[in-house]
């Protein structure tokens, strides 16, 4: 309700992942290095144990989704994002999400 969908690229995605996550009182981190890369987000619950790496893609098509969600997860796994943590953390939840104007799909590993 408040921006256009036309203001809509990655790293408004990226922001506004963080800025839910932030908001809703996790902590977050934003573009670390993180095994061969930068991940777009991680999310920790040291409470529960788990933290979630996030990779966003803008699809520049709707038929794009599926493939782009499958990109963001194979970046995850390429780069090694999630390694690191698979000794400190009891679950890591990988999560591939893309978006296209005003809809998204996200997909888990």
């Amino acid at each position: 309700m408040t921006i256009s969908y036309y203001d809509y690229r990655e790293d408004f995605y990226h922001a506004f992942l963080a800025g839910i996550f932030a908001g809703a009182g996790y902590s977050v981190e934003s573009n670390r290095e993180h095994g061969e890369g930068r991940s777009d987000i991680v999310i920790y619950n040291d409470v529960t144990g788990q933290v979630a790496v996030f990779e966003a893609k803008y699809s520049r098509k709707l038929d794009d989704l599926e493939s782009d969600c499958k990109k963001g997860l194979n970046q995850i796994d390429t780069k090694m994002y999630a390694k690191e943590f698979e000794d400190t953390y009891d679950e890591v939840l990988c999560y591939g999400i893309s978006f296209y104007k005003k809809r998204c799909l996200v997909r888990c590993k």
